[in-house]
């Protein structure tokens, strides 16, 4: 009996840390979403077991501004996480909520956008 429970307790603990691994690896890949007129295409590269994600984001058109997006690295942190662009804005909050990826945009104002990135249909 007791090396059952051993085996569950191990069982378990290895599911606590397979369970955030296997999660960050769902984000791989591309994700797209609007804002404003522009298609905001947001491409996850690497998510590793520690928290880390490094990806892109591109706005096609790009934003007035001029700004097309940029590369970013950022860090998953109670399931959440953000993203700081060197034009001044971000997003954040970026969560799990059913298929999307949602969030909030940030401008450099501060003034706040809901945001929602679904996989692209192909």
């Amino acid at each position: 009996m007791m090396r059952v429970r051993r085996g569950l307790v191990g069982l378990a603990l290895l599911a606590a840390v397979a369970g955030p691994v296997w999660g960050q690896r769902l984000l791989l890949g591309a994700w797209q979403g609007w804002l404003g007129q522009s298609i905001v295409t947001l491409t996850i590269i690497t998510a590793d077991g520690e928290g880390w994600v490094h990806g892109t984001l591109r706005y096609d058109p790009p934003q007035a501004d001029g700004f097309a997006g940029a590369p970013f690295t950022t860090r998953i942190e109670n399931g959440e996480f953000s993203i700081r662009l060197f034009n001044g804005t971000r997003y954040g909050a970026l969560h799990w909520c059913g298929d999307e990826l949602c969030g909030t945009y940030r401008a450099p104002d501060d003034a706040a956008t809901p945001v929602a990135f679904a996989r692209p249909v192909k």
